[in-house]
């Protein structure tokens, strides 16, 4: 999305051969890690705004904050990607803990910033769905009746290169989603709308789900957040949708509909 306006960009990658084969030709590639505070200020010099994502996981804020005192020292805009409103709290689950702490810092640092807060990601969700309707022919449903709402990830990086460019949103807290918060039997009902196949939907519990996360291979603390998200999730902390990418963008959020209409193939019988 920065890629299409016209400013520089920068990008602090840690393998740049395999970076230069995705990013846009033209983006300027810095060799480094967050670890390495020496190439992230290499990264920063002369930078005006700095995207602030890094992995979820139990040092997150750790790494933000130390990356937010580096673009403090730079005198650098922050533009943060956070997490969904109705978890970031100091008493919220672990990573809107985190998310909050981090959100307290930037707004007390006395730079220019804006905080992004997305919810679910569509690229997430549905693609596991896809592969499950492929393999099982059903959808499991850890939510009950309870709606998501998902928001695709071109969505938010089109919000996030509109306020990285323009300090008149500085300050701002923007609430991402799409334009509805679909229930697991409105995604299958889509589904079968846009692809003419019936899926049935499978209720489990958000324990069954983080188990099956565990045999995957992931780790204690992402099968815990998974299993405390989709707890909350299934009470209603999902349900709610803004105008906030159309406040942004002057146009509506891509839905699930188009998701699946734009990934027909994945969804239909092999």
């Amino acid at each position: 999305a920065l890629a299409t306006r016209d400013v520089a960009v920068r990008a602090l990658v840690r393998d740049p051969d395999r970076a230069a084969g995705i990013l846009p030709a033209d983006v300027e590639l810095i060799p480094g890690d967050f670890g390495d505070d020496a190439s992230v200020g290499r990264a920063l010099d002369g930078v005006d705004s700095v995207l602030l994502l890094t992995p979820h996981g139990p040092d997150m804020a750790d790494t933000q904050l130390r990356l937010l005192g580096l673009a403090r020292q730079a005198g650098t805009r922050v533009v943060k990607i956070s997490g969904t409103s109705s978890v970031i709290d100091p008493e919220g689950p672990d990573a809107g803990r985190q998310h909050w702490q981090v959100e307290q810092e930037l707004a007390a640092s006395g730079l220019g910033y804006v905080i992004l807060r997305p919810t679910a990601f569509m690229q997430t969700l549905l693609p596991p769905i896809a592969t499950m309707v492929q393999a099982k022919g059903v959808i499991l449903n850890p939510l009950g009746s309870a709606g998501i709402n998902l928001i695709d990830c071109a969505d938010i990086g089109d919000a996030a290169a509109e306020v990285l460019t323009d300090a008149r949103h500085d300050g701002a807290t923007y609430v991402l989603t799409g334009p509805a918060a679909p229930t697991y039997a409105d995604i299958a009902a889509t589904i079968e709308t846009v692809t003419g196949r019936a899926v049935p939907v499978v209720d489990v519990t958000p324990e069954e789900m983080a188990d099956g996360a565990r045999s995957r291979g992931a780790s204690d603390w992402e099968v815990g957040h998974l299993a405390e998200m989709l707890a909350r999730f299934r009470a209603g902390a999902s349900e709610f949708v803004t105008d906030d990418v159309k406040t942004l963008l002057g146009r509506d959020p891509k839905s699930v509909a188009d998701f699946i209409a734009d990934h027909r193939s994945d969804f239909t019988a092999p």
